[in-house]
């Protein structure tokens, strides 16, 4: 597995991973539909922000992308996985270069990935309540430690 740069022409592709990786937990398609927005990656949103992908055997498997807030936090905004490589450690090695190279951010989680998050490391902080999705999701916060 290799870690790149996303590349703003893969932004269609890259939308596909997380639609894919949302609907991997029996979403109903319109409730996807109703989060396509957010799920949505665009070349311009690739180029301002850091994104990057996965790559297996010449297929990007998941994507980690993370924006910089005004008042200098950083926010994970996306970590997706194609759900074939669910469970071979794309999302684990995704989070941890995101780690080296952000040593703290901030992230909501939808309830399937708070496990995981836990298990990186990450600590509950809090609670978003999420118009769009109407739900309450996790917010985390991870430091990361020497």
């Amino acid at each position: 597995m290799q870690i790149r740069q996303a590349h703003p022409h893969e932004a269609d592709l890259l939308t596909d991973i997380a639609i894919k990786a949302k609907s991997h937990w029996g979403y109903d398609p319109d409730q996807i539909e109703t989060w396509r927005e957010f799920l949505t990656f665009t070349p311009e949103y690739v180029q301002a922000n850091s994104v990057w992908v996965a790559v297996v055997e010449d297929e990007v498997a998941g994507v980690a992308g993370i924006e910089h807030t005004d008042d200098d936090g950083t926010v994970l905004e996306h970590l997706w996985v194609l759900p074939d490589y669910i469970g071979q450690g794309i999302g684990k090695h995704l989070f941890l270069h995101v780690a080296e190279l952000e040593h703290e951010f901030e992230f909501t989680s939808d309830p399937n990935a708070d496990n995981f998050y836990i298990k990186m490391g990450a600590v509950k902080i809090g609670e978003y309540e999420s118009i769009l999705q109407g739900r309450m999701l996790t917010k985390f916060r991870y430091t990361k430690t020497s």
